[in-house]
This record gives structure tokens, sequence and C-alpha cells, in this order.
């Protein structure tokens, strides 16, 4: 009745994956962010430390290799299909999911934020230069006309 929910669970996973580890330069970024907490650092991060990081990434990506394993041996008929089963695989493309929705929302707002140390302008006419006014007309070799 759900061989398609198994399929379809091998074949997310890992593209889900891809996309939290590799597709995002999460890596590059993470090497080149200090990441101190903010009672040692003011400009550090609440929770994110490094080692966190690294804690909780190694543990995304074992929970959906393992949930990639178990789509397999069950498309392999290996382990019979079951509710216990579908739930495992539910809670692991729940989680790779939420973790993806989570990184894409946190780098659209740091892509979208204003540069540190310049005000946001309210309206874009406080924004433009001020108009200096007419300009003499410019003849041939910038001789004024």
């Amino acid at each position: 009745m759900f061989p398609d929910f198994y399929a379809t669970a091998a074949q997310v996973l890992p593209v889900l994956m891809l996309a939290l580890i590799w597709e995002s330069r999460f890596l590059d970024r993470l090497g080149n962010q200090n990441r101190q907490l903010r009672r040692t650092d003011p400009n550090g991060v609440l929770f994110w430390t490094r080692p966190r990081v690294r804690a909780y990434s190694l543990f995304i990506v074992v929970v959906i290799m393992l949930g990639t394993a178990l789509a397999l041996l069950v498309l392999a008929e290996a382990l019979p299909p079951g509710p216990v089963l579908r739930a495992v695989l539910t809670i692991c493309l729940l989680l790779a999911s939420a973790t993806l929705l989570t990184r894409v929302i946190v780098d659209v707002i740091d892509a979208t934020a204003p540069p540190a140390g310049r005000a946001v302008p309210s309206s874009s006419a406080e924004s433009a230069p001020p108009d200096p006014g007419p300009h003499p007309p410019v003849g041939v070799g910038g001789e004024a006309g």
C-alpha cells in the first residue's frame, strides 16, 4: 500500500542532504565565521557555536543516511514495511525539511539585511542625493555653450 512512500523517501533524503551540506556552501561559510558565544564576544552567536553546529550537522547527516538505508532495505524487501518504519522515515524527512527551511530563512535574512553600521532610509526620497539644479549645456570639448 505504501511502496511509493519508500521509493520517494529513498530519493528525497539524499537530495535534502545535498541541499543542506554541499549546495548551500554551508561548510565554506561556516569555516569563515567566528562563532563565539555572545558572553565572550559581543558580535557572537546566541547558541550555535562551532561544536554545536558540528554535532547537529553530523547528527542530521546520520539521520538522513539511516533513513535512506531503511527505505532502500524496504525496497529490497530485506525489511518488512510497517507503520513504525513509516513513522521513522517520516520523522527523518520532517527533520531534514525543517532544518533546510530554517537554513533558507536564515540565509535569506542574512543576505537581505542592511550592512552593519549603516541606517536604512525610511523612503526612497531620503536616499536619493540632492538635485544640484539645472546644468548648463556642455558643448564639444567640454566647454559651456
